[in-house]
């Protein structure tokens, strides 16, 4: 009896699909970052990503969704739905046994999002002064980089590498403000930094202000 072949065809449409997602997505932030929030429409995103309208609504419900979406896949780099723990980055962190190594492999991670978000942060943090619903948004992303931090901090202290009697809530203030947009925003846009500049001072202020000295290798 001759094998039964399985038709590819729902495997060509989930293929079309995310391509369709990915083309929405690229667009949104393209006319969100080059035009504001305000000023984009939903039929601009459709024309640009050369879908209907209907599409965009089919697949994202709305504007703010849209918006949230683009915030997602520029902290993660890419749309696949793998969660933050299970990071390679995360990981590298964990198995790291020197504090110093591991405050570069967070400062790595840190040149790379910031460069990806701090556009779209700032979209977020601009329409968020006159749209209540971004507004609201906007507080839920800065909630939601506590609670990263917060997770990060006690990974520090359960690792043995946070520095002796700063607590974990000190902890999660100092890598908030340092992972939120405000120290690339200053120092590299602001300021004019190269990301290796920056790069390196966030490495070597995570490692001074946040990691246990007497627990690197001897």
């Amino acid at each position: 009896m001759a094998d039964v072949k399985v038709p590819a065809s729902g495997g060509r449409r989930q293929r079309r699909a995310r391509q369709t997602r990915r083309s929405i997505l690229a667009a949104a932030h393209e006319l969100f970052v080059g035009q504001g929030y305000a000023r984009t429409t939903i039929r601009q995103i459709a024309d640009r990503a050369d879908v209907a309208w209907q599409t965009v609504y089919a697949v994202f419900g709305d504007k703010p969704a849209i918006l949230l979406a683009v915030f997602d896949v520029a902290v993660a780099g890419d749309d696949e739905p793998v969660p933050v723990a299970e990071r390679a980055f995360v990981q590298a962190i964990g198995e790291a046994g020197d504090p110093r190594e591991k405050a570069r492999i967070f400062a790595r991670h840190l040149r790379e999002t910031s460069a990806r978000i701090a556009p779209v942060l700032a979209v977020i943090e601009s329409a968020a002064t006159t749209d209540p619903e971004i507004a609201g948004l906007w507080r839920d992303l800065l909630d939601q980089l506590l609670r990263g931090m917060t997770m990060a901090a006690n990974d520090f202290r359960r690792q043995g590498a946070l520095r002796p009697g700063l607590s974990v809530a000190r902890a999660a203030d100092i890598l908030w403000f340092y992972a939120g947009p405000w120290a690339y925003r200053g120092l590299v846009t602001g300021r004019g930094w190269t990301l290796d500049e920056y790069e390196a001072w966030i490495g070597d202020t995570l490692y001074t202000q946040l990691m246990d000295r007497q627990a690197e290798p001897i």
